[in-house]
C-alpha cells in the first residue's frame, strides 16, 4: 500500500463526514469477497474495490499503480446498488 501526504489527506481529511481511515481502506482492499473492476481513462488504470471493513462498512476505494503498491485515490461508502452487487 503506497501512502503520502496527499492521498492520506484527501481521504482522512478533505471528506470528514465520510469518517474513513487509513486502516478502514486497506481492510477492505484485503477483503478476502472484495469485487474488483478496472476503468481505463486517460491511459491509466484505475482499480475499482467493492470491499467491507472489520467494522462491517461496504467501502468503494479507487488506486492505481504506484512503484510502492497501491495508491489509493478515492474512498467512500458504498451506495446501495453497489450493495446490492456485493452482497448477491
Amino acid at each position: 500500500m503506497a501512502w503520502t501526504a496527499a492521498n492520506a489527506r484527501h481521504i482522512e481529511r478533505d471528506h470528514p463526514e465520510r469518517e474513513i481511515t487509513r486502516d478502514e481502506v486497506t481492510e477492505a482492499l484485503n477483503d478476502p469477497d472484495r469485487l474488483e473492476s478496472i476503468a481505463t481513462r486517460s491511459g491509466v488504470d484505475y482499480h475499482e474495490v467493492l470491499g467491507l471493513t472489520r467494522a462491517g462498512r461496504l467501502l468503494f476505494v479507487v488506486w492505481v499503480d504506484h512503484p510502492d503498491g497501491r495508491f489509493p485515490v478515492h474512498a467512500r461508502r458504498a451506495g446501495r446498488k453497489a450493495a446490492g452487487r456485493y452482497y448477491r
